[in-house]
């Protein structure tokens, strides 16, 4: 009786694990269903129904007290990211440009990519082209937060 008990905590705590820990993975989730059936089913074959029937029941009953206590004191709170991005590539910083301006590339354009202009660091795309990192540029024309360049030819 002492082994089903024992599946039986360890598929509890590897369904609390699945939910908490590693959620989306379900490997933990049915491998944790998988010990505690085998469990309450161990104690139904070998202590009988009416322990079986207390072993289904006190199982139900602590997942669901564990399953409250997790939901009501937001358990993971600590371990979800709650931060997110409100920046905009280039947010005001784009009044130092200029069409005409001449820039290097400071990373390969594929075709978005960096680029050095007087020397601050700006996103940068051009049309579609591939252009190599170290390459002499042109800002071609800026709307709203996009640079667009090209390659100036030598």
């Amino acid at each position: 009786m002492t082994i089903a008990v024992a599946l039986i905590l360890i598929g509890l705590v590897l369904i609390i694990a699945e939910v908490i820990f590693i959620p989306g993975t379900t490997f933990a989730g049915f491998a944790g269903a998988a010990f505690c059936i085998l469990g309450i089913v161990k104690i139904y074959m070998e202590v009988g129904s009416t322990a079986g029937h207390i072993a289904l029941g006190a199982s139900l009953l602590a997942f669901g007290i564990l399953f409250f206590v997790i939901l009501k004191y937001n358990v993971w709170a600590g371990m979800s990211l709650t931060d997110t991005l409100t920046n905009k590539v280039n947010e005001n910083s784009l009044d130092g440009l200029t069409v005409g301006d001449i820039g290097i590339t400071k990373s390969v354009l594929k075709p978005v990519g960096k680029a050095v202009f007087n020397d601050a660091e700006y996103e940068v795309q051009t049309l579609g082209h591939y252009v190599d990192a170290g390459i002499p540029i042109r800002i071609r024309s800026i709307a709203r937060l996009k640079v667009i360049v090209e390659t100036i030819e030598s």
